[in-house]
């Protein structure tokens, strides 16, 4: 009897930002759980985390260095693109002859991981691709042009977009130069920049979230299996004083672990929130605080990490920049947003979060003191957001979860009964 009979092996590609590993740990422990091998390829700073749930870690060594490119427009967007074909080559180049060596029943990879789509294919063997930020295809754009050009390419001040603004092709039209220009640069063939290269969409692709609160959810097919959202307890030594906490409504703010550098955010929080109606947990990652200190105010606890899960069971209100994690862990935790989206996907997290009534939208990223203080006053105050949060968290569960994901992925694996649908 082969190994494939007992145990498969499988390569796990992931990409290095803690909204993107979080998601996997669950799905990594129910793998295991159910007699799989995992090897999980990552950099460095997760091997702990990864190693917690019985993987074995394998880094990356330096060679990812993932990150968000803030810019304007389209350019961010060609940026974001440039530098994962970039990365995909140089990964897939410096990684194939040690994973051809382990010899993978099949991998899973990061939607952005381009690499890993690549390298199944050249090993010939399954590919999964998870979609660990908010899910967007290509189908999308044919339910809602505008939205996707101005949420997901960010086409506003684009003389293409501005000068055909209402025409229903010119999604199509700015596309087809997006592609093509991507395609010239690496020599490759036509493509759809989208489902090639930001979703390396695969015949079997998993969305950490429910039908229900992805937006435009019927773009997706039956290739696409909702998974809904489990919160996975963290193995982090994170200390926090929770001596301080005196009883007063709890709000957290954070704005993510990348785009550290919003100091006109930070300003706004501490005179919006600083007249002590409210106990305030603010996490600034690796944000200098110099000439800022003298601002924060009484009621405010500062730190550079907090231990997310455990102060969101405890929290009234997140005010965050509208990451998928952080968005997710919230809903999980029954705790209604205001979002300040900073770039990319975090505005359709923004606008996903505000259609569910889950929380509070601010388009303006500059939100005045005052707005913000209206925004928090009514998310706090009104029971429906709450309400919605449990809403949303009720149809992950509906999913079936992290078990259906890893029944569904040994389906694929072991009786390829998705293969006919791609």
């Amino acid at each position: 009897m082969g190994r494939r009979n007992l145990m498969s092996k499988v390569v796990f590609f992931g990409v290095d930002l803690h909204g993107h590993v979080n998601p996997t740990l669950g799905l990594v422990s129910k793998l295991i759980e159910r007699g799989e091998e995992v090897v999980y390829y990552c950099s460095d700073a997760f091997r702990d985390k990864i190693e917690g749930t019985g993987a074995s870690f394998r880094s990356y060594r330096g060679l990812l260095g993932f990150s968000t490119h803030k810019g304007s427009g389209i350019d961010t967007f060609l940026v974001f693109a440039d530098f994962l074909m970039d990365r995909s080559r140089i990964l897939t180049s410096a990684l194939f002859d040690e994973v051809a060596k382990l010899s993978p029943d099949y991998i899973i990879h990061d939607a952005f991981g381009l690499w890993g789509k690549d390298m199944a294919a050249k090993l010939d063997v399954p590919g999964i691709a998870f979609f660990a930020n908010f899910p967007f295809i290509d189908e999308m754009a044919d339910r809602d042009p505008q939205f996707f050009m101005e949420y997901v390419l960010r086409a506003q001040g684009d003389p293409l977009y501005e000068r055909n603004r209402g025409k229903h092709d010119i999604y199509r039209k700015l596309l087809d130069r997006l592609s093509g220009m991507i395609a010239l640069r690496y020599n490759l063939p036509p493509m759809n920049v989208i489902n090639d290269v930001f979703c390396s969409k695969q015949p079997l692709n998993l969305l950490f979230t429910s039908r229900e609160f992805q937006i435009y959810e019927d773009a997706f097919d039956d290739t696409h299996l909702f998974a809904g959202y489990s919160l996975h307890p963290r193995r982090e030594a994170v200390e926090f004083p929770y001596e301080l906490l005196d009883g007063r409504p709890l709000v957290y703010i954070a704005f993510g672990t990348i785009l550290n550098e919003l100091r006109d955010a930070y300003e706004a929080c501490f005179a919006a929130l600083g007249d002590g109606r409210y106990q305030v947990v603010m996490s600034v990652g690796s944000t200098d605080l110099a000439g800022l200190r003298e601002l924060i105010p009484d009621n405010f606890i500062v730190r550079s990490y907090v231990p997310q899960l455990d102060i969101l069971s405890r929290a009234a209100l997140f005010i965050t920049h509208g990451g998928a994690n952080s968005i997710y862990e919230s809903l999980c935790s029954e705790v209604p947003m205001v979002v300040l989206p900073q770039v990319f996907d975090e505005y359709m997290g923004a606008l996903m979060v505000e259609r569910a009534g889950a929380g509070i939208y601010i388009r303006d990223s500059r939100a005045a003191p005052d707005q913000l203080k209206q925004a928090v006053d009514r998310a706090v105050s009104l029971p429906e957001f709450k309400a919605s949060c449990a809403r949303v968290r009720e149809s992950f569960e509906r999913t079936g979860g992290l078990d259906r994901a890893v029944e569904e992925i040994l389906k694929y694996t072991k009786q390829k009964v998705y293969d006919d649908a791609y």
